[in-house]
């Protein structure tokens, strides 16, 4: 905490995710529980903290895999559940079948989520498809907490301090070479007078 109050840095990079992620998470939580059934209201926050990542960039980027693996193991679980029906073989089908198409890598590291929707459209949801669009719907609110409250609260300004992490790296890699360097002249100086 010191160090994040202190000045910038990767303490207080953390503390301000730290704080958007709470914020993200509640506002999601309260905007799904009011408007959409409670059966689908957790994937609201859930997705508001699978959207906050260190940066901008990546949390468009998982935002979006998300929401593609979402879609993904919706559709799967709706699909076999109106063409086979609700049974422990289809459940099995719809797990080798999520997990195969988890590793696209499309979907990065939200891959497993296309099994994990999967299941609960298909376990909850029975596969419907009004379960589906509440699902997609808590889904959405998600997202939008998430990525309003990386853009709105405290936008992302580290990258002033880790230039300069780089630019140190850089100078104690250069003094170090060139310490090298000399070690390596005396020695090859030694064997040539030799």
């Amino acid at each position: 905490m010191r160090r994040a109050v202190r000045g910038p840095g990767s303490e207080r990079d953390d503390l301000s995710l730290g704080a958007k992620s709470v914020v993200a998470a509640m506002a999601a939580w309260v905007i799904a529980r009011y408007l959409l059934p409670p059966t689908v209201s957790t994937f609201a926050p859930f997705t508001a903290l699978v959207a906050l990542q260190a940066t901008v960039y990546r949390s468009v980027r998982d935002c979006i895999q998300y929401l593609v693996a979402m879609a993904a193991g919706a559709a799967l679980a709706a699909s076999l559940a109106a063409v086979a029906g609700i049974h422990g073989w289809t459940f099995g089908l719809l797990t080798l079948i999520a997990l195969c198409l988890g590793r696209i890598e499309r979907f990065g590291q939200q891959g497993t989520q296309v099994a994990i929707i999967g299941f609960f459209a298909f376990s909850s949801g029975q596969g419907r498809i009004d379960y589906i669009s509440y699902l997609t719907a808590s889904v959405t609110v998600g997202a939008l907490c998430g990525l309003s409250a990386h853009l709105v609260l405290a936008p992302a300004r580290h990258v002033h301090h880790r230039q300069q992490a780089v630019a140190d790296l850089y100078a104690a890699m250069s003094r170090r070479l060139d310490d090298l360097a000399e070690i390596l002249d005396i020695v090859s100086y030694g064997v040539i007078v030799r």
